[in-house]
């Protein structure tokens, strides 16, 4: 309806970006957000962030609000199914007058479905290790929409493009091209940097090489977490895998604290997913720590 013009697409005074994928789990999309305010607050613009905000917790925030948050303090966000509304309402807020600064783009996170928004351009978040969600629409599968939805895109970035070699990266291309001859490529990839304890203190990664490691995480994805871990030369002793958007307990505190004694480990290590809904528990002889990722977006390609 969309398509041809029947449902009416409302359009805002500043440039819209949406990110978004055409599978659910996790394809990299919020470290790619970050990465992506970033680079407009490096460039001089001020970027504003509106997700729907599923998930979200008594605060109003889900997961990867707070992990915005905590990345990009001073980039305001709003959450709402109505985001046209939400954005207008951050523009009013963000004018340039009474000490504010004014907001020159908005970022439509997970916006690839929202069709409401006019968007002066779509990013579609292919993840490289399991591209299109077995091919299959959900149930059976993990596709949103059919993959010829992908022709809306005006650029394409492949996460995790370090796991998979050139000639599945040329693959992937391929299908990209049937659809969308005109988008352009991009790969990103993310490289884990410190550790970020609940103190408040940081590490090197380098500290996790030989280190016996309880490691636990709520993640589409949670093997990729996992993997990283491992490449980062750390030893899995054990590995906790909770529901994705999973909000954590005392009791889950106490189970993973007993767990890691009874393993003779002292290390437990989550994503920065985790870490922000843990932040609260209480700092003591067992050690909680989260990997923080740099996120490195190659420059766009041809796909000509």
């Amino acid at each position: 309806m969309y398509d041809k013009g029947l449902r009416k697409i409302k359009k805002l005074s500043v440039e819209v970006v949406s990110v978004g994928n055409l599978t659910v789990g996790g394809t990299g999309k919020t470290p790619f957000v970050a990465w992506l305010a970033q680079k407009y607050l490096d460039e001089g613009k001020f970027p504003a962030i509106i997700s729907r905000g599923y998930h979200a917790d008594e605060t109003g925030w889900n997961d990867e609000a707070k992990e915005l948050k905590l990345l990009l303090p001073d980039v305001p966000q709003a959450f709402s199914k109505d985001r046209f509304t939400a954005a207008q309402q951050l523009l009013a807020k963000h004018a340039g007058e009474n000490g504010t600064r004014k907001i020159d783009v908005i970022i439509l996170d997970d916006g690839f479905q929202h069709r409401k928004l006019f968007c002066n351009k779509s990013i579609l978040m292919i993840d490289a290790t399991n591209p299109f969600g077995y091919h299959r629409m959900l149930p059976r599968g993990l596709l949103r929409e059919p993959i010829i939805g992908m022709k809306r895109a005006n650029e394409i970035v492949l996460s995790r493009a370090d796991m998979v070699d050139a000639a599945e990266k040329n693959r992937l291309r391929d299908i990209v091209r049937c659809f969308t001859p005109d988008a352009t490529c991009a790969e990103m990839v993310n490289t884990p940097t410190h550790l970020l304890f609940l103190s408040g203190k940081t590490q090197n990664i380098d500290a996790l090489a030989g280190k016996k490691v309880l490691a636990f995480c709520g993640l589409g994805n949670p093997d990729a977490f996992f993997r990283t871990l491992t490449e980062c030369g750390a030893e899995l002793m054990k590995t906790l895998v909770f529901p994705d958007h999973y909000r954590y307990t005392s009791d889950d505190y106490t189970k993973i604290c007993d767990v890691a004694r009874q393993m003779g480990s002292l290390s437990i290590v989550c994503s920065l997913k985790d870490f922000v809904k843990i932040k609260h528990w209480p700092v003591a002889e067992i050690n909680f720590s989260a990997i923080v990722m740099a996120t490195q977006v190659f420059p766009c390609l041809s796909m000509s």
